[in-house]
């Protein structure tokens, strides 16, 4: 792709002096619409060849970055306009058809507000710090990433990128430090394939109060075997496997499909962090009663998702979930087709403290976890000088995964920490020469509503 497609060129592309970057979040959706009157997004995105009446972009598509992603992903696929409607992830329509993140985003979740995440299971389990399904996947489309392509994400948190690259049909690869959020992102990826009239059929409602019993009584038998993991690069299947042979206790739950116990304890465990948060507030319930409430609305998505896969003939692809280290990935040079990733905000957000009631349930050891989790190593001065070294080895070692020719795409927020704002944007680009990529873009996404100490985030784009 040329450098006038790639991302940061937005101001040029559309003929403005004004920067779009030094423009506070609240004025996007106003910017965006000036220029909507100056210049017709349809056609800037795909040019005059095509019928503009038969093409139609998502009613919420707005923002600058939106409508770029979405014509690098069109100038990606645009080879074959079939294809491009079966991935796009910002068209609403291609030649008079809707698209299927149309009928994929109908799928909505708990949460979900327009087509941009928390459709398909991307909302099961509240985890603070996702990114959007929809940007990612117009991500991939853009790095051409196809069939056999492997596309990774090496900080995967709780699995975005790899459950668009399957439902695409792209293999994955997800590499995360976390036992807990490679459990979340095993179930989430599986859960994709549930047959849901068989599970709906043997979990009936009058099961459900003994099940949540059962989880809730696991308590105490999966403290007795508090499990230190290490970061061998273990499949997260297998990590599930080690939980229910040797750390639940014997019951009618185990006797499941594999699937479907992990899918019950997901909602548990969701049950579990709602209960945590909401308690003395107006949205206070009864443990139990989170655990109805969440396996009505899981048996919705699960629903909705078998149907739409069976009426676009959806299939999704491998996927390897793996514990291990962004700083040391399990990987050989040259492996992978393209890197969606979103580093951990770990210096200002402490992902150990927010889900401490799901790692303290399993078992796990948190102490260990805090002394090999990039942004988490270290205090004070000391914590931000080690997150830099981390950050520019992690960048390293996506190169020399990388094919040649590859791109790396690093969603990244600036952070307020002590006071002051870090540019760790800047950082990566200056980095990028030095370790040998040939180009390097920025694009700036504004947050609207987000964490009060991350007002924007960038996507980086690095090209090996």
């Amino acid at each position: 792709m040329s450098k006038e497609y790639a991302a940061g060129k937005i101001t040029d592309l559309f003929g403005f002096v004004a920067n779009e970057n030094n423009r506070k979040a609240s004025d996007s959706m106003k910017f965006a619409s000036r220029l909507e009157r100056l210049v017709d997004p349809l056609i800037w995105i795909m040019g005059q060849e095509y019928d503009k009446a038969n093409f139609e972009l998502f009613k919420d598509v707005g923002q600058i970055y939106e409508l770029q992603l979405a014509r690098m992903e069109f100038e990606t696929l645009k080879h074959d306009l079939e294809i491009f409607r079966k991935r796009t992830a910002y068209f609403r329509k291609v030649n008079g058809k809707e698209s299927y993140h149309y009928f994929l985003s109908s799928v909505k979740g708990k949460g979900q507000i327009g087509h941009s995440n928390q459709y398909l299971t991307h909302w099961f389990y509240p985890y603070k710090g996702k990114f959007h399904g929809q940007m990612i996947k117009a991500i991939i489309n853009f790095m051409g990433a196809f069939d056999e392509d492997i596309v990774l994400d090496p900080f995967m948190g709780s699995g975005t990128t790899l459950i668009e690259a399957a439902v695409l049909g792209t293999r994955s690869i997800g590499v995360e430090i976390n036992p807990a959020l490679c459990i979340v992102s095993q179930i989430k990826l599986d859960s994709l394939k549930i047959n849901y009239p068989e599970f709906s059929q043997n979990i009936k409602k009058g099961k459900l109060s003994a099940i949540f019993q059962y989880f809730n009584n696991s308590r105490t038998y999966l403290n007795e075997r508090r499990w230190q993991i290490e970061v061998n690069n273990q499949n997260a299947r297998d990590i599930l496997g080690e939980l229910w042979d040797n750390h639940f206790p014997d019951s009618f739950v185990k006797d499941m499909p594999f699937e479907w116990r992990n899918v019950l304890l997901l909602i548990y465990l969701h049950a579990l962090s709602d209960y945590t948060y909401l308690k003395g507030t107006a949205k206070e319930k009864s443990f139990e009663e989170f655990f109805y409430i969440n396996f009505e609305e899981y048996s919705k998505t699960l629903l909705g998702t078998y149907e739409t896969f069976r009426r676009l003939n959806i299939k999704p692809v491998d996927y390897n979930v793996i514990l291990g280290s962004a700083l040391n990935l399990p990987l050989k040079d040259g492996s992978v087709k393209g890197i969606v990733t979103s580093p951990p905000y770990s210096i200002a957000l402490d992902y150990v403290k927010n889900d401490l009631h799901l790692l303290n349930y399993l078992g796990l050891n948190t102490q260990k976890l805090r002394k090999e989790m990039v942004g988490l190593k270290g205090r004070r001065a000391e914590k931000i000088k080690l997150y830099e070294e981390d950050m520019r080895r992690s960048v390293e070692e996506m190169y020399r995964v990388l094919q040649k020719g590859g791109w790396a795409a690093i969603v990244l927020g600036d952070v307020v920490v002590s006071g002051k704002r870090t540019d760790f944007c800047k950082k990566i680009i200056d980095w990028a020469p030095e370790i040998g990529f040939v180009d390097a873009y920025a694009m700036k996404r504004p947050i609207l509503g987000g964490f009060a100490r991350l007002r924007y985030e960038h996507a980086l784009f690095l090209q090996k």
